[in-house]
C-alpha cells in the first residue's frame, strides 16, 4: 500500500528493501546516516539569484556583442557593394564625358576643315589658273584631233619583260623598256577590237 506524507498528492512508491547490484547487497535507506549542513555552508538563495542573474545578463551581453558585431559587417559589406557599383557608374560617366568631349571635337575640326576648304574654293579663281597657265607655261587647248579616247578592261593585264640580261647601255634598258609598253597597248588594241 502507498504511504503518504503530508501532502496527499505526494504518492510515494514503496522502497525495496533489498536491491542486488552482482552478489552484493545494498543496504537498507533506513540503515544511511544523515548529517547536519550548518547554515553557513548552503549559499543564500539570494546569491544564487544573483549568480543566476549575473550569468544570464553576459550570455545576454555577447549575444548583443555578436548582434551588433554582425549588424556593423552588414552595414560594411553593404556599403562596400553600393561603393563599388558607384564607382564602376563614375567611371563609365567619365568615359561618357571624355567620349563626349572628343566627338564634340571631331565635330568642330570638321567644321574647321569644311570652312577652310569652301574659303579656298572662294580664294581659287580658275579663269586666272587658266590665264597664267597659258601666258606663263605657253599651254593651249587640244583641238579635236588631240582628243584621244581610251578604253579601259574590267580585268587587269600584266606584261612581263622578257628577262634579258642587263645592260651597261641606258639607251638599249630604256629601248626595252619601251618595247614592253608597246606590246602592253597593242595586246589592249586586238582585245578592244575582238569585243
Amino acid at each position: 500500500m502507498n504511504e503518504s506524507w503530508g501532502n496527499l498528492a505526494l504518492q510515494r512508491k514503496p522502497v525495496n528493501t533489498e536491491k542486488r547490484m552482482g552478489s552484493r547487497s545494498v543496504k537498507q535507506r533506513s540503515d544511511i546516516k544523515t548529517r547536519r549542513i550548518p547554515v553557513t555552508a548552503t549559499p543564500d538563495s539570494n546569491q544564487i539569484a544573483f549568480q543566476r542573474a549575473k550569468a544570464i545578463r553576459r550570455t545576454l551581453a555577447r549575444q548583443r556583442i555578436r548582434l551588433l558585431c554582425g549588424l556593423v559587417a552588414l552595414v560594411f559589406a553593404v556599403t562596400g557593394v553600393f561603393a563599388l557599383v558607384v564607382y564602376r557608374q563614375a567611371m563609365i560617366l567619365e568615359m561618357n564625358f571624355n567620349n563626349l568631349a572628343k566627338e564634340n571635337k571631331i565635330t568642330l575640326l570638321n567644321q574647321e576643315a569644311s570652312q577652310i576648304s569652301e574659303s579656298l574654293a572662294q580664294k581659287t579663281n580658275l579663269d586666272e589658273i587658266r590665264r597664267q597657265a597659258v601666258e606663263k607655261l605657253g599651254l593651249q587647248d587640244p583641238a579635236h584631233s588631240q582628243v584621244v579616247t581610251v578604253d579601259v578592261p574590267d580585268s587587269d593585264r600584266v606584261v612581263y619583260a622578257t628577262p634579258k640580261t642587263v645592260s651597261a647601255d641606258s639607251d638599249t634598258y630604256l629601248a626595252s623598256v619601251f618595247t614592253t609598253i608597246e606590246g602592253f597597248f597593242k595586246t589592249m588594241n586586238r582585245q578592244g577590237q575582238g569585243n
